[in-house]
């Protein structure tokens, strides 16, 4: 038997059937040829196993290698048909799997929702009606709906996309949707009363023990009743399907303090005009929201409580689309930002350099969230780790955490050309340069970067005042950045930098151990303002600790990850 007879066209051995069927005898009379004998059918290649793949993006490499593999049969199935080689030669090497390619080449693009989405271009290509909405459905207990002025046009007319073969959804177009209260439009034009946020928060501490079931009732409702809703939402529900719920809840449980309450939606509607939320989807989040409160608030649930709900709901619907209307006229939704270079300084840190299509206005110490085209609509905070200047692009440190979605992706997926999504910059850590306070700044991990740019800012304006730095990390292999603060340090008298490590030996004789320990072993810290900025864990051990050595709480400034993306 030859080589080529023993291997099929994969290179891998024949396989026998386990049933032959039954060979014909061959006549032997003479002068006679022999019948001619169909060979044996041989079975299909196993398929090629997909390569292996992080924890972060298991879910879509199996789905990608999935569809790959399926193709990449198909192909070798028309190969075999026409292939001409010989019997005996050996095929050529598997096909090799296509370099990673963005999603979306040109942002925003049909899996985003916004200006010049499929979903927008529907709403340009069939404008809805508006429609007068009778008097009786305003006054009735299950009304949301309130007509406002139309919204302002922010964005040019996008060019004409691919036909949209289904019609939007049947909003009514040019709508806020508020929870009107029950009863006499004296009681709608009131704001809530302290009865009503005693009853609001008296049914928040009914709700809190079964928040997760009541945050998947809510969500239920809103896709059962509006599915068509769903497509602002990630795929995955899993990562921030409680946001929403949870905010609302605060929203509910701040009341009593406008200022704060004010100054929270502000940022919530700001953030949530990424996600292309709209004023009429307001109603449809009321409705389930309220859906979800009369089933689990149980028998605290009473007209009164509904009524107070409904008065709440109203304020802060109307904060909100003031908040998005006032920022609209001033700001885009999101900034599309290319890739220019991607560093890996380690083997789960990269450097990312962006550059804005316009003008992206943040402060040193601030954040913003980044939304990458592998994962639509999944958003992910990360901090600046420069100082806006004019003529430099915008600086990210990412760190790949295990099954981080959008972490990985920009660490180890993310080339030079990509297009990203940002969404508004956020966050407290800015200084006020007009004061001589000292700084403290603490930074451990990838958290140093926020820390960077104020060093930066505060060169930048010239004024000299007393900067110590603490730089923490696990191992001295992991302080990355210390040879740019170092660097820093020798430019500038007024800057002290240390390094500190939990395990090891120290970096240039400094301290070990972690760093909220060191940070209290040193001091005194009264005088100082502190900057904190790590993992959750850290900044909250870290600001005990200074509270501790006597900072006062509100000079201790921090951005917890916050739930609201």
């Amino acid at each position: 038997m030859s080589i080529g007879s023993a291997l099929n066209r994969n290179g891998l051995p024949r396989i026998r059937q386990s049933k032959q069927a039954k060979q014909p005898k061959q006549s032997k009379q003479p002068g006679k040829a022999p019948a001619p004998v169909a060979p044996p059918t041989e079975p299909p290649p196993p398929p090629a196993e997909p390569p292996p793949v992080g924890p972060a993006t298991t879910e879509a490499a199996t789905s990608e290698a999935a569809t790959t593999d399926s193709a990449t049969t198909e192909a070798a199935a028309t190969d075999s048909a026409t292939d001409p080689s010989p019997a005996g030669s050996l095929s050529a090497p598997p096909a090799v799997r296509p370099a990673y390619a963005p999603m979306i080449t040109d942002a925003p693009g049909l899996n985003w929702a916004g200006p010049g989405d499929a979903w927008s271009r529907a709403w340009g290509a069939h404008p809805p009606q508006a429609a007068a909405l009778p008097a009786a459905a305003l006054s009735g207990a299950d009304s949301f709906r309130t007509t406002i002025g139309p919204r302002p046009t922010l964005f040019p007319p996008m060019p004409d996309g691919p036909p949209i073969p289904v019609a939007p959804p049947a909003l009514i177009a040019n709508t806020a949707v508020a929870v009107l209260p029950l009863g006499s439009a004296r009681t709608a034009a009131t704001g809530p009363t302290a009865e009503d946020i005693a009853l609001v928060r008296r049914s928040l501490g009914v709700l809190e023990p079964v928040a997760d079931r009541a945050t998947a009732h809510f969500y239920a409702v809103l896709f059962l009743r509006h599915p068509e809703l769903r497509a602002l939402f990630p795929a995955s529900m899993d990562l921030q399907r409680d946001r929403l719920f949870r905010a609302l809840l605060a929203a509910g449980q701040a009341a009593d303090d406008p200022p704060a309450l004010s100054a929270y939606l502000d940022r919530l509607a700001r953030g949530h005009r990424k996600y292309g939320v709209l004023n009429e989807h307001y109603g449809p989040v009321g409705e389930a929201l309220l859906a979800a409160l009369e089933r689990y608030c149980g028998r605290y649930w009473d007209q009164p409580t509904e009524i107070a709900w409904r008065r709440i709901y109203r304020a802060i619907t109307e904060v909100m689309i003031a908040s998005a209307t006032d920022d609209a006229a001033k700001a885009p939704a999101w900034w599309q930002a290319e890739v220019l270079t991607v560093d890996q300084v380690s083997s789960d840190i990269a450097l990312v350099a962006l550059r804005t299509d316009q003008p992206y206005p943040y402060r040193a110490g601030q954040y913003t969230t980044l939304e990458v085209p592998m994962w639509p609509r999944v958003w992910r905070q990360y901090s600046m780790a420069s100082a806006p200047r004019p003529d430099s692009p915008l600086a990210l440190q990412v760190k790949a955490v295990p099954a981080g979605w959008v972490s990985n992706a920009l660490a180890h997926r993310t080339r030079p050309g990509d297009l990203l999504r940002l969404g508004p910059p956020a966050g407290t850590m800015v200084v006020d340069h007009a004061s001589d306070t000292p700084l403290l700044l603490l930074g451990g991990g990838t958290g140093i970067a926020p820390l960077l740019a104020i060093v930066e800012e505060v060169a930048a304006h010239g004024r000299r005042r007393t900067v110590e730095v603490f730089y923490g990390a696990r191992r001295a292999a992991d302080l990355y950045a210390r040879e740019q603060l170092l660097a820093l340090a020798r430019q500038h008298p007024w800057l002290a930098v240390r390094s500190v490590v939990s395990e090891g030996a120290p970096v240039d004789s400094g301290p070990t151990g972690t760093l909220p320990a060191v940070v209290g072993r040193r001091g005194p810290w009264e005088e100082y303002e502190a900057y904190v900025s790590g993992p959750p864990a850290m900044i909250r051990r870290t600001s005990a600790v200074l509270v501790e050595a006597g900072v006062p709480g509100e000079r201790i400034h921090h951005d917890l990850p916050e739930e609201l993306g």
